[in-house]
């Protein structure tokens, strides 16, 4: 296995791999580390889904969205979830098993993503949890389009002393807001989107967050900042506009050309992507992805997964946590019913 900086980005953090044996344990134990502490690799080189899931899952557990989790496994139940139950149905039956599709070309089936641009954002975004890694592939049909990836280490380490002693004590409050992070889903793909995103209104996290590997940076909220707490929200602008001035610099941002059969591993605590490319309902561009932990990579606080939850200023376990969405997702749709 070989390594080179990415072309054409001028960040500290990222790698592109080269020259990989798949079959041998030591290179993907060693692709894992990498993926964990470079936050941005990319991989030219046409992957079978199958090899890369079986490669992320010697790194650590699969990654689902709690609720997507806890309605699979039928630990939420009842009329108000049937919408998300189905969809979510119909969206792993219309997708490969291994991976999840972001956009593709089968006209009888529905991604996550399918039309328009993405904004900023990184997966599950109001949960301090174990890192993620999360690998794109571009299945077919992406030339012309393009993927921008962007590490906040290298912004963190620009501020001052005094500022990164601040970043490491504020905690973000999270707000969900239809429209903002993907605009043009339809009513199922924004639910299905939410429920993975902030299910529930108020879920506070960390500014401050690390890699497994230790490396600093910060978890940022660009779709779903709702201020920080314990601060006026006119503060709490101030103070975000100043460092998403210092983070989204044109140096640490890596833009992926997609060529098909290439694939892009990315951090999910401390690293941010968007599509700049706007999709239509004609685009035929097929890209898939798949999600894991790295607990099996590393032994610490940030390799493993959570077990508690902040809301509204307090901790809870997962189960209770979820009892106050289910109730939540209830109310919301009591709320449409008497409409």
């Amino acid at each position: 296995m070989k390594t080179r900086p990415l072309q054409n980005y001028n960040s500290s953090v990222g790698l592109e791999i080269y020259d990989i044996d798949w079959s041998c344990k030591e290179e993907i134990i060693e692709l894992g580390r990498l993926c964990a502490s470079e936050c941005i690799v990319f991989v030219d080189e046409n992957i079978p889904i199958e090899t890369l899931h079986n490669t992320m899952s010697q790194w650590g557990d699969p990654s689902i969205a709690l609720t997507h989790e806890y309605l699979v496994e039928k630990k939420l139940r009842g009329r108000h979830w049937r919408e998300l139950l189905l969809y979510l149905a119909y969206f792993n039956r219309s997708t490969d098993s291994l991976a999840k599709a972001v956009s593709y070309s089968r006209s009888k089936t529905k991604p996550m993503f399918h039309t328009g641009e993405l904004d900023w954002h990184s997966d599950q975004c109001a949960l301090d949890d174990g890192q993620r890694i999360i690998a794109l592939q571009s299945i077919s049909n992406t030339e012309n389009s393009q993927t921008q990836f962007l590490c906040t280490h290298d912004a963190y380490e620009s501020l001052s002393s005094d500022m990164q002693s601040m970043v490491r004590e504020l905690v973000v409050k999270h707000k969900w807001i239809d429209e903002v992070m993907a605009p043009g889903l339809d009513e199922t793909q924004a639910i299905l989107l939410r429920y993975n995103m902030v299910p529930l209104d108020g879920m506070e996290t960390s500014l401050y967050s690390e890699t497994a590997s230790g490396l600093s940076g910060m978890k940022i909220p660009s779709c779903t900042f709702d201020g920080f707490v314990g601060m006026s929200r006119n503060e709490s602008d101030r103070i975000m506009n100043e460092l998403k001035s210092k983070i989204y610099n044109q140096n640490y941002v890596y833009t992926q050309n997609w060529k098909d059969g290439q694939a892009v591993f990315m951090d999910q605590e401390i690293t941010l992507h968007k599509r700049p490319t706007y999709l239509t309902t004609e685009n035929k561009r097929s890209v898939a992805r798949s999600i894991f932990h790295v607990n099996n990579l590393f032994d610490t606080k940030k390799s493993k997964r959570t077990t508690t939850i902040r809301y509204q200023r307090s901790s809870y376990n997962i189960e209770d946590f979820m009892k106050l969405v289910d109730e939540d997702r209830k109310k919301t749709y009591d709320g449409k019913k008497l409409v």
